[in-house]
């Protein structure tokens, strides 16, 4: 019953925010899907709705099959990391919109298939906790988790150790939805075979720009929600702007924490979202379908010239490690002093600018130059992955689409809530620069399998910009790496 009351009481709000809103895509494809929504069957009688007036994500039908699954347990097993920290699982309602939204999620779908529904929760963790958990079972032959949540990365020993399935060969799964993100499909697929999948049943973990509103209007520069549209925001671009601000406030010569600057960001990880934001992938794939070590060398070098001049000129940019301040994401200059125009931070982790009295608004990673087409946002969440020892394939398949589409309908749109209401956002075009970067979400196997051969962030750690003698020396081996994988992939049954 609560979940008919929520589903109910989510359909007018959507009816009503829809009038005014722009939604969250499912990063690509979402806007091109909701233009010709299919109309929804079956609809329970106190949520009937003229698709026409509602949110046009409430009229895809999942096309699920009527199924009851007599009260069994579908277990997800997950690691207390990212969005899933959030965003994944709510024990009741409480009248927050986000957290509602999920509990709605589970509770419908618990209902409609007659499933219990049972996170399990591995706590902090890198991501080998779920592999080693996944792994044992497997080698037990037991039946122990329906669904895994991974990490971003250490993916490798899952599918070429047959610890998961094939997502091609589960019943229900229909990846031309649109709760499915295609870039993450096609990207992860190896000759024909996708062991891992992202839909919005996972929130995605896109890095942004944070930028000081009232710096920009103080110091006289360039609107740059107005060079977002022109296409114009770029490295160069956020280089120049960040080099006016950028003051020796004591005048002691000594850069530190106490002065300005043009741009802050932590000196890790951040750095692989580089490559993909500058249209460059590390791994790609031939025309046989086989992975391959990315060899744009003269653009890496490039992208390696212009992110060294900003972030190696302690006169511009301040840098700090991970873990600073015993939080990844807990910043050593937060935006909160007034001293910062630019800062690099994960989207989803915003929320610590909520109470910030300075005026900010949220970009997308700058362009390599105007010319790149579109603006790439390399996300860092994990994936869903089906442990290869489940019972029933199809009950797999049914209850993650169901979750799914349900998120699709439900949970996405209260999340971009929550980002475009003054919580996290100050302004209606900052709405517009959440639709820009979600819908250039992208995934690269450089990143999630661990090759790294882009090591961006490694050169810039050494000040060295010599990519082609990086490439020369690690080129071989990283192949490698990926020709196991995909003999690997190849010899699973």
């Amino acid at each position: 019953m609560k979940a008919k009351k929520f589903r109910k009481t989510m359909v007018w709000a959507l009816c009503f925010a829809a009038v005014f809103a722009i939604f969250l895509p499912s990063c690509e494809n979402a806007k091109q899907d909701a233009k010709n929504p299919e109309k929804q069957d079956g609809a329970d009688e106190d949520t009937k709705f003229d698709s026409g007036d509602l949110d046009p994500r409430l009229a895809v039908a999942d096309d699920l099959p009527e199924k009851d699954y007599g009260g069994e347990k579908f277990a997800i097993i997950y690691i207390d990391w990212s969005s899933y920290q959030r965003y994944q699982f709510a024990d009741e309602e409480i009248g927050e919109a986000m957290n509602d939204a999920i509990y709605y999620r589970q509770k419908h779908t618990e209902e409609r298939f007659n499933i219990e529904i049972a996170p399990i929760n591995l706590g902090w963790a890198s991501g080998m906790e779920i592999i080693s958990a996944i792994g044992n079972t497997v080698k037990a032959g037991s039946h122990e988790y329906d669904l895994a949540l991974t990490h971003c990365g250490g993916l490798v020993p899952l599918m070429t150790e047959n610890y998961v399935l094939d997502w091609n060969a589960i019943p229900a799964i229909n990846f031309s939805k649109p709760w499915w993100n295609r870039d993450a499909t096609e990207t992860l697929s190896i000759r024909g075979k996708l062991y891992f999948a992202v839909s919005d049943f996972i929130i995605p973990e896109p890095n942004a720009v944070f930028f000081n509103k009232g710096m920009v209007a103080d110091y006289g520069l360039e609107n740059p929600y107005a060079l977002v549209r022109s296409g114009q925001w770029t490295i160069d671009k956020m280089h120049e702007m960040a080099k006016v601000v950028a003051k020796d406030l004591d005048g002691d010569g000594q850069w530190t924490d106490q002065d300005q600057y043009g741009l802050v960001t932590q000196f890790d990880w951040y750095f692989h979202s580089i490559g993909p934001s500058c249209n460059v992938k590390g791994v790609a794939k031939d025309d046989d379908g086989r992975l391959v070590i990315n060899a744009e060398i003269e653009k890496m070098h490039s992208i390696l010239e212009k992110y060294d001049a900003l972030i190696n000129d302690k006169t511009i940019t301040f840098t700090f490690p991970y873990g600073a301040m015993g939080d990844q994401y807990i910043s050593a200059l937060p935006m909160s002093t007034g001293r910062v125009l630019f800062h690099f931070d994960p989207l989803p982790q915003a929320v610590r600018y909520r109470d910030s009295e300075v005026d900010y608004g949220i970009l997308p990673w700058p362009k390599y130059d105007e010319i790149q087409e579109k603006y790439i946002n390399l996300s860092w969440n994990g994936f869903m992955a089906i442990p290869s020892t489940v019972n029933d394939p199809e009950k797999e398949g049914v209850i993650i689409e169901a979750l799914s589409a349900e998120s699709y309908k439900y949970c996405v749109p209260a999340f971009y809530d929550v980002l475009m209401n003054v919580k996290l956002t100050r302004d209606e075009e900052s709405i517009e620069m959440l639709d820009i970067i979600y819908s250039g979400c992208v995934y690269d196997l450089d990143i999630n399998y661990e090759i790294y051969i882009g090591g961006i962030r490694d050169l810039l750690q050494k000040k060295n910009t010599d990519y082609a003698s990086y490439f020369e020396k690690n080129a071989d081996a990283k192949q490698k790496m990926l020709d196991k994988i995909l003999d690997a992939v190849e010899s699973n049954g």
